[in-house]
Parts: C-alpha cells; structure tokens; sequence
C-alpha cells in the first residue's frame, strides 16, 4: 500500500513502452509499416474490418460527419454529459448538436431520450460509452435501424469494454477511440477510428495520406511526462511527492493535476489547422502494440478494482454508486459516485490520503458554449453537479482497495449533519 496514499490515476505506460519509445523516436525509417501493423491488430482485438488511426477522436469524429456528407441542416444527436469537444466539433462540419438525457446513475445514453429527440433532419447519434460503460446498444441499434440513423460509437473511454460478449466499437457504423496518456491503453497521443464501411475507410485513409507526419516533439513530451508519472505514482515515490503537491495546490484552491491534462472549453469557428499535419507516427504505432498486448491484463484488474467498489461501497445511503445496462461489462475506466456535497466529500478524502477529480465531462445541454441547443436533461444536471471520480486504476493493491473503501465510508460519515 502507498503509505494510506492513493492517486486518483496511474498511467498504463510502462518502462516497457517507455524503452519503445526511446527506440523510434530515434530511428529513421518509414512510419506507414508500423502503423498499418497497429491498425490491423487493433481492428482484429475489435472485430471490424476497419481501423484507421487519426492524430484525435476529436477529429476522427469531424472526418466521419464529412465523410459521410453531413453538413448543414442535419443533427445529431449525442448524450448531454459528455467532453466539450465533440459537440463542439460537430458545429464546425456545419452539424447541429443535439443533446439527449443520460440514465442517471448508468451515465449513458438514455434510448428513450435518444428516440424522443429524433426529428426529420437526424442523422446520426453517438452513443457514449462513458467511463467505460457500454451503452444499451439493442436498444440503440433498434431505434437507430427504425429511423435510418448511423450510429457513431464514442469509445474514447471503454476501449476493451463489452457488450453481450461483443467488443464496444463493434456495433456502430462508426466508431471512435482516443489513446491519451490517462487513458486505459496509451499511443502517446493519437487515436483511431473502426468502422465497417469500405468507402468511410477509404475516405479516412485518404485524408491521412494527404496529412503531414506529426512532430516527434509532442510524442516525446509524452513520453517523458508518462514516465514521470510512472514513477510519481509509485506506491514509495507518490506520498513523499506528488500526494503533498496536490494537497498544496488543493488548499491554494488549485488542482494541478486537473489544470496539467484538461483544456479550456471553446467553440472552433475553423478547424485548426493543425489537425491536418498530424499524421500519425511510428513511435505512436509501435508503442499502442505494446499496450494492445497487455489491455486484457491492465482492463481486468480494473474490473476486479470496480467491481470490489461496487460491493463496497453499494450499501452507503448517502453515496450513489453506478448501475450498469443489462448486458453490459464495463471496464471501469472510472468509478464515479453521486454525493450532495461532492466538495465536502473529496476534501474528507483527501485528509484520508484519497486523491479523487471531479473529471471533465460538461453537461452540454446547459453550457454557454451551446446556447441555441440548450435543452432540459436532468439527470445530466444533476449528475454534473455531484459525480466524484475514485480511483480504480490497474495498480491498486488488495489494501488499497480496502483503505479506499473505508476511507469513503468515514469521509461519508463526516459529510453527515
């Protein structure tokens, strides 16, 4: 055990990864071999025929709105808790966003809000598999096929996640996956689109063709900060270190960890330039094999960490935990729970040696961002305002898990009046 100190994260990057890295970020040669390896390996692990890497989900999510002709005058419709950047995205291929209601303690998709925000001009949804949840797709995929709507699978956070046995991004027309560093599999930045549509493919690789090679700056950068918290996180190195930095910036009413990954929210009126000279790298490639080799591994010990919080944790009155759609097999990408004074609650935790986040999903439907769609989503308000991230990460210990789980049970005691 870390000493009673546990990090809200702990990168899937690997001294492994990080002598990968070394190796092609030094090396001359082709970059298209490597990568072309990767994305038929990655599209074998999802059962597609399809898999095209892209430099972010972000904008793999652009280029399959264009590539399939979308523009103005066409919706679509996408859950209102989710990251900024998709909504905002869609505004720039000239697509109106339209926001739908998520199950309250499931944090996806709701099908009859999907269904009920359907009109003439939808074309497509996106089901987003929030925190490693998968959405219930039966009901999805039916409701999709009645209407003729695509459907775009946002697996930017359950990659390896399963639904009735079958890998999520498998049951879209398209899907999207992004490979950050705090994500459960890491190429140092990049991301990848499946699909099983032979002329969407083609389209995609087409534009990857055209698109410069990304700079080894940004992948080497990466590298280095995915190291550093490789070794910050350390059982020995977090408590002496990093625990006592964010405990200073917490009473500074700061969170270095959240300001160090998180972005400010905006619109783009254009699509940044930059985007189109961002072709993925070798060294990306190579390093997502690697982590495609351990996913099993790395997602089935957080299942064990999420399915012990379940346990412990479902019995507490005053703390909403997760449900899960029937058929479902989440990969617990995060542990999310609902408390009334989720403030109160993380600071108790934090005394406990518990660092936690309150992540950086937005509830769209109410956000100045997108004034002409705002729409009245409940569960997603409420959600927003007291969901609470505890750790679940691969690298707790069998008494990390149960300081964890006592530690929330006194901070929720404290919390009471």
């Amino acid at each position: 055990m870390a000493f009673g100190k546990i990090p809200r994260f702990s990168p899937s990057f690997s001294l492994a990864e990080a002598a990968i890295a070394a190796r092609y970020l030094a090396r001359r040669g082709e970059d298209t071999p490597v990568v072309r390896k990767f994305e038929a390996e990655f599209a074998d692990y999802i059962g597609v025929k399809h898999a095209v890497m892209v430099p972010s989900a972000r904008y793999g999510f652009f280029l399959i709105l264009k590539g399939w002709g979308l523009g103005e005058g066409d919706e679509v419709i996408m859950p209102a808790l989710t990251y900024f950047a998709i909504p905002a995205l869609a505004k720039t291929a000239g697509v109106k966003p339209v926001f739908a209601d998520i199950g309250l303690h499931t944090h996806v998709l709701d099908p009859a809000a999907f269904e009920a925000a359907i009109t003439p001009r939808t074309k497509a949804v996106v089901p987003t598999h929030l925190f490693g949840t998968p959405c219930d797709m039966d009901a999805i995929r039916k409701i999709a096929k009645k209407h003729k709507i695509k459907v775009i699978e946002d697996c930017a956070q359950s990659t390896g996640a399963r639904y009735k046995g079958s890998q999520m991004g498998s049951f879209g027309d398209a899907s999207y996956y992004t490979f950050g560093l705090t994500k459960n599999i890491t190429t140092l930045s990049g991301a990848m689109i499946t699909t099983d549509d032979d002329a969407l493919a083609a389209n995609l690789r087409g534009k990857m063709a055209a698109a410069q090679p990304g700079g080894l700056k940004k992948s080497a950068q990466e590298a280095v900060t995915g190291t550093a918290m490789m070794v910050a996180t350390h059982p020995f190195v977090y408590p002496w270190t990093l625990h006592p930095l964010i405990r200073l910036g917490n009473l500074l009413g700061k969170d270095p960890i959240h300001e160090r990954f998180g972005e400010a929210e905006r619109l783009y009126p254009e699509l940044p330039e930059h985007y189109a000279k961002s072709a993925p790298r070798a060294v990306q490639a190579a390093v997502g094999r690697k982590q495609l080799e351990r996913i099993e591994t790395l997602n089935g010990a957080r299942s064990a960490n999420g399915r012990f919080l379940d346990d412990s944790l479902g019995n507490l009155s005053d703390l909403g935990v997760p449900t899960y759609p029937e058929g479902a097999e989440p990969i617990y990408m995060s542990f999310v729970v609902h408390h009334s004074n989720r403030a109160k609650l993380a600071k108790e935790l934090r005394k406990r040696g518990v660092d936690t986040t309150i992540g950086y999903m937005s509830n769209c439907a109410d956000s100045a961002l997108f004034p002409e769609e705002a729409s009245s989503c409940p569960n997603a308000d409420r959600a927003f305002e007291e969901l609470l991230h505890i750790p679940v990460h691969p690298n707790l210990t069998s008494s990390d898990r149960e300081h964890l789980a006592e530690a929330v049970r006194q901070a929720c005691m404290a919390c009471r009046p």
